[in-house]
Formats: C-alpha cells, sequence, structure tokens
C-alpha cells in the first residue's frame, strides 16, 4: 500500500492511497488517478511500485511529465518526496517507511552522483535477472529553490513552438465545448537539461490499454467500424496498444470439456458423411445428438466434466460444432457483432459494441475450423473447391468472408465483418475537427455546380466517411445512385439507390448499369479495376456530380494509381491518355487521413489543372498542418480555382476572401 499527495496549482492538498502495484493517470474517467484539467492527457503517465521502487512513464502525453523539474522521456525511477508535474499538479509518493539515515545521497546534497554502469554491465545483470527492470536513474538538474512558504509550481510553460508557415490564414476549429474531442490547453515542453544516457527499460516496452474511439451518431445510433470516429485505418497502429483478451480458467474448463465430448462422439460414430455430403443428413444429426448425450453423462460420472459446468449445454454446443456453423452461429445472430477473427481454432476473437472479447466456446480442432468455413462457402453460393487456399465470398447475411488457409498459413485463418453503416455530414466534420469552415463552403459550392470529386485515403475507414458527408451535403431530393462496397451509406433527405458491388469484375457492368438509371448522382466508393475505367467512361459520356473513392497513402499515389487502372482496364490505351482521361474526369480532390488519436482529417482540398510528364496535376486550394501538440492547423494557400467562374456562371456565389491568404 501507498499514498499519493495531490497538491494543485491555486487548490488544496488531498492524499490517495492505493493497494495495487500498477496504476494509470490520466483526464478521464477510467484511470486509478484521475486529474481532470485541460493540460493533463486523457491517458497521461503510467506509475509502477515494483520491489520497493517507485517508476514512473510517461504515455505520450501532450505536456509530457516531470520529475523534480526535468522531463522524462522514458520510464523513470522516483523516490519518496520527488515531485512529479503532471499538468497544473505535482505528485509525492510515500509508503509509510522511512528513510534510512545512511541515504547519503538523499540528506547530503554534495554527495557525488552515482556511477552509471556500462551497456555492457547493465546486459549482463539484465541477463542474470531478467524478472527485474532494468532501470538507470538519472539526477536531476539543479535549479532555482522556490520562496518560503510557498508551493513549488509545476514546470513553467514556454512559448508554444510551431513549424515555419508562409503567411497564410488560419481559422480556428469550430469544435463543441461538450465533445470529449475539445482542443486541450497545452503549455510548451520544458527543455531538458542535457545528462547522461538511459537505457531502455522494459516497463517502456509494455503495451498500453486502448481506448475506445466510438462515440455516438447525431441519430443516437452507436457509428461502428466506418464511422467518422473508427479506429486506425488498416496497417497503421495508434499511439496506445490494445490489451490482448484472455481466457479465464471457467472458459478453459469449458473448452477442455467441450474438446473432450466431440472426441467421444468421433469414436462412437462415424463422421466421415460430414465431410461427404453438401448437408448433413437428418439420421446422422439424431445419432450425433444421442451420443453426444450418453458421453457427457459419462463424463459428468467419471469427473471429466465439473460441477460448474452445464452438461446440456455442452451437448448442445458438440452438436452445433459438429452438425452446423460451432461457435460462429450464435455470434452471426447477434446484430451488435461487428466482427468475426478466427485466430487459431482456441482463440476467436469477437468484436462487439467497439470492444474484443473471446468467444466463448471456441472450435475443439482444425478440422472443425475447416468444415465450418466449407458449410459458410456454401452458404454463399460458391463451395470450396479443390486446391483453393484463399477464400473471398460474400455471404447471403450480408456478412464479408475472408479465410487463408496451408500453405499460406499453418492452419485456417477466418474473418467475418458485418456491412457498417456511415452517416455523416459536412457540418458534423466541421464540429470535430476533421476540416474547417471554408473547406466546407467550398466543397458545398462543388455540389451545387455538380463537380466530379475524387477523394483519396487509406481505407473505408477514411473515404467512405467523407463520401457520404459530401453526399449528405447535395440539394435535397436527389436521386442518388451509391455503390455500395463494404459499407452501407446512409444519406439523409436523398432519394437513395443502394447497389452492393460484391467484387470489381462484374462491377463495370454494374457502373453502366447505374449510369442509365438516370440518377442526380453516382456514388462509388472503392474505385478499382475495371470499375476504374467505367466511371471515367460514364464521366467521359456527360455524367456530372460523381462522387468516387480510391484507396491511397496520398494524393500523388492515389491519381498514379487511378490513371493505371484506367489503362489496364482499356487495353491500348497509352499511360499518357489515361493520365489525360484521370486529368479531364476530375475537378477537385480531397486527400483525407488520420490525425491525433487516430481522428479523421482532411488534409489537402485541391484542383486537378492537368498533367505533365510527371502525371497528373494538381493545384492546394486548402491544406491541414499539425501543430506542435498534434492538433490540426487549417490554412488557405492563397489560389483561387478556376472552377470560380463555373460556379458564378451557375448562380453560385462565393466571398473572394475565402481563397484569400493573410498578408
Amino acid at each position: 500500500m501507498f499514498t499519493i499527495i495531490i497538491s494543485e496549482k491555486g487548490g488544496a492538498e488531498r492524499r490517495e492511497a492505493f493497494e495495487k502495484s500498477e496504476i494509470s493517470v490520466g483526464r478521464v474517467q477510467g484511470n486509478d488517478l484521475m486529474l481532470p484539467k485541460g493540460n493533463v492527457s486523457k491517458h497521461h503517465a503510467r506509475l509502477l511500485y515494483r520491489d520497493g521502487r517507485f517508476i514512473v512513464t510517461d504515455l505520450k502525453s501532450t505536456n509530457g511529465t516531470y520529475v523534480n523539474g526535468r522531463k522524462t522521456s522514458q520510464a523513470t525511477i522516483v523516490r519518496e518526496g520527488d515531485k512529479i508535474y503532471i499538468g497544473d499538479f505535482v505528485l509525492r509518493l510515500e509508503t509509510g517507511q522511512a528513510v534510512p539515515a545512511n541515504d547519503a545521497s538523499r540528506v547530503d546534497p554534495t554527495a557525488p552522483r552515482p556511477r552509471l554502469p556500462s551497456l555492457q554491465e547493465a546486459s549482463a545483470a539484465a541477463a542474470a535477472s531478467p524478472s527485474q527492470p532494468l532501470a538507470v536513474a538519472v539526477p536531476a538538474a539543479p535549479g532555482p529553490a522556490p520562496p518560503a512558504g510557498a508551493s513549488e509550481p509545476a514546470a513553467p510553460p514556454l512559448p508554444a513552438l510551431r513549424p515555419a508557415e508562409p503567411a497564410v490564414s488560419h481559422f480556428p476549429l469550430e469544435r463543441d465545448p461538450d465533445s470529449d474531442n475539445a482542443p486541450e490547453l497545452r503549455g510548451a515542453a520544458v527543455p531538458e537539461v542535457p545528462g547522461p544516457p538511459r537505457l531502455p527499460q522494459p516497463a517502456d516496452l509494455r503495451p498500453r490499454p486502448m481506448t475506445a474511439l466510438q462515440i455516438a451518431s447525431p441519430a443516437g445510433a452507436v457509428s461502428h467500424d466506418h464511422s467518422l470516429h473508427a479506429s486506425p485505418a488498416p496497417g497503421r497502429t495508434s499511439a496506445i496498444a490494445r490489451p490482448m483478451p484472455r481466457e479465464t480458467p471457467k472458459q478453459a474448463a469449458r473448452r477442455t470439456a467441450l474438446t473432450a465430448l466431440v472426441g467421444r462422439v468421433g469414436n462412437v460414430v462415424d463422421l466421415a458423411a460430414l465431410e461427404q455430403s453438401r448437408e448433413v443428413p437428418s439420421v446422422l444429426v439424431e445419432q450425433i445428438n444421442l451420443a453426444a448425450q450418453e458421453q457427457a453423462k459419462a463424463m459428468r460420472a467419471g469427473g471429466e466434466a465439473g460441477d460448474g459446468i452445464d452438461i446440456d449445454l455442452l451437448v448442445r454446443e458438440a452438436v452445433r460444432e459438429l452438425t452446423g456453423l460451432g461457435p460462429l452461429a450464435p455470434l452471426l445472430e447477434n446484430n451488435e457483432t461487428t466482427e468475426i477473427h478466427v485466430v487459431r481454432p482456441d482463440c476467436v476473437l469477437v468484436r462487439k459494441g467497439g470492444q474484443t472479447i473471446l468467444a466463448d466456446p471456441p472450435f475443439t480442432s482444425e478440422l472443425a475450423v475447416a468444415r465450418v468455413l466449407s458449410r459458410l462457402a456454401r452458404q454463399s453460393g460458391e463451395p470450396i473447391r479443390a486446391g483453393d487456399t484463399i477464400v473471398d465470398r460474400r455471404l447471403v447475411s450480408g456478412q464479408h468472408l475472408v479465410a487463408i488457409g496451408p500453405p499460406h498459413s499453418s492452419h485456417w485463418i477466418l474473418t467475418l465483418r458485418r456491412r457498417g453503416r456511415v452517416e455523416g455530414s459536412l457540418d458534423e466534420l466541421v464540429r470535430l475537427g476533421a476540416m474547417f469552415r471554408p473547406m466546407a463552403v467550398f466543397l458545398e459550392a462543388c455540389l451545387l455546380a455538380r463537380t466530379n470529386v475524387l477523394v483519396v485515403g487509406l481505407g473505408g475507414g477514411t473515404v467512405a466517411p467523407t463520401l457520404c458527408a459530401l453526399a449528405s451535403a447535395a440539394p435535397a431530393g436527389e436521386r442518388i445512385a451509391v455503390l455500395q462496397d463494404e459499407d452501407e451509406f446512409a444519406i439523409p433527405n436523398a432519394q437513395l439507390v443502394s447497389l452492393w458491388l460484391n467484387d470489381h469484375a462484374s462491377g463495370e457492368h454494374l457502373v453502366r448499369a447505374a449510369a442509365r438509371l438516370g440518377a442526380d448522382r453516382l456514388v462509388v466508393p472503392s474505385l478499382g479495376g475495371a470499375v476504374s475505367g467505367a466511371v471515367v467512361d460514364c464521366i467521359g459520356e456527360g455524367a456530372e456530380g460523381v462522387l468516387a473513392g480510391i484507396g491511397a497513402p496520398s494524393l500523388r499515389h492515389g491519381l498514379a494509381r487511378l490513371a493505371a487502372q484506367v489503362c489496364a482496364a482499356r487495353p491500348g490505351t497509352s499511360m499518357e491518355a489515361a493520365r489525360e482521361l484521370v486529368g479531364e474526369s476530375f475537378d477537385v480532390t480531397i486527400e483525407v487521413g488520420r490525425g491525433a488519436e487516430g481522428k479523421l482529417r482532411v488534409l489537402r482540398v485541391s484542383e486537378l489543372t492537368g498533367v505533365d510528364v510527371k502525371g497528373v496535376t494538381a493545384r492546394d486550394l486548402f491544406l491541414s498542418n499539425a501543430d506542435a501538440g498534434g492538433e490540426p492547423v487549417f490554412v488557405v494557400t492563397g489560389t483561387t480555382p478556376r472552377l470560380a467562374h463555373e460556379f458564378a456562371a451557375r448562380g453560385i456565389r462565393l466571398d473572394a476572401a475565402l481563397f484569400r491568404r493573410a498578408r
């Protein structure tokens, strides 16, 4: 047990006692020690008490963590009496143990500094005692003493440093003050005093808890994986790691009992027909059911099934795995399930309500996984053929099934994703800091003028919400045809025509059919393959107001990829001609990405201007940079788009100051 004494700048002192060896410190609820101030990050620091020592680790906070006035960049040992500065708070630690009288380093300020071990010595010590954390204390640099009788304040803030920028207009963000995305009150980091280097410590490599980034949509429903607050795009990780769910002893006991029961049934019933027939014969189902009941009773009598295990439930689970979809059946029927990942037969991860949990029970064997995969593929209408090692199917119920098997992996790995619902608006993007108001005003004018817009970003978690927000800003009453792919668009005030793009091979015909429907606007969230060529052809034939998206890490990559797809889809077309087609098809491009904590951000809005020897050229109108704390800073480049003349011809008036940068 230890005590933390908290002193707040301008406030009273308080004490909190803890009986755990690890506590988290931050601004929001869920932390063991909550410090509700704007200059404290949501998850600011972690404090460990181990082997009589305290170790503090900064969790990549905005304003940093200081020990005795020195900013910490790694896990740092602190002693009783040391002061930990977190925002406007000063923390001191107590264990109730007296300080040894011979601790000269604490009572004698003239005592020599302890010698730092060499890298060889530290490595040898770590190898000899791997369970002990490797920590090297760096003495704090001396500083001026506080006035007598005054509490020692937190490290004084310095003016915030910002990257050098040209003379451009900076616009404040429109934020909801009650939103959790409100900007933090940040002070600049106090410069570190040079000192001896520190060795990496095991505590620095420990995974940190991840917070849920989902919030309720304006309609009240919770937006799932591809909402405006989706988790980081695939291939990118956030600054905070997500803890792996662990099997409880009760779950392990049920899994062991289920495995034993399925094995017993296989010993008394010939299960060969399960591999040979498309559907399990009803006679075999009855045999398996009776055998499971008898063997379960024998297990209970022989002590193989504990008293805490429901025998009837165990029988149903065994029959379901042998004759149905096993543990996936109830998960697929639950509307709250958004993703299912079969990592191993004994490890099935389920995504529900923004949290990842373990399915209970999982599969009992690799053979059981293979059987269920075969049944799912048959339900899609396209059974697995001999030699198939990669399975990509769209199930009738709407889930997307992807599986990879040997020799590409040691066993079958499955992922099932439910179609997500995407909704949003430009006003919501502005409120959440994804873009600023001048961007939204310009894009609304583009929609009124029926310009063709291309959105470039990594994954549907960035492209789909942006396209949905754009489509929602279109004039009310429009008839919009959306070629839905992974997600289902929700666009209010529009007559929505949903067309499911199951694969890009047949997508070319779907695009042409959608154009012939005579809809006012065509939305294609995922350009690729023949679909790209078909969309460019439709624009060339007179389609207006097309909103399309393509996955790429940058605008330059997206334009190059689209030109290559058009070239491949049109045999005989040169790359130069494909680039010209792309440059003439789209008027405006939007590059989207992820900012701090994985939040969606519009990185640039550009106007396509033509082609050159390097590819399609674009001219930036609005840009988004990040300040020293990672918050977006939106700027205007000062370029007036050529589209301004078209806006005027259509009776759309825009203030010229919208594109004017500060002098």
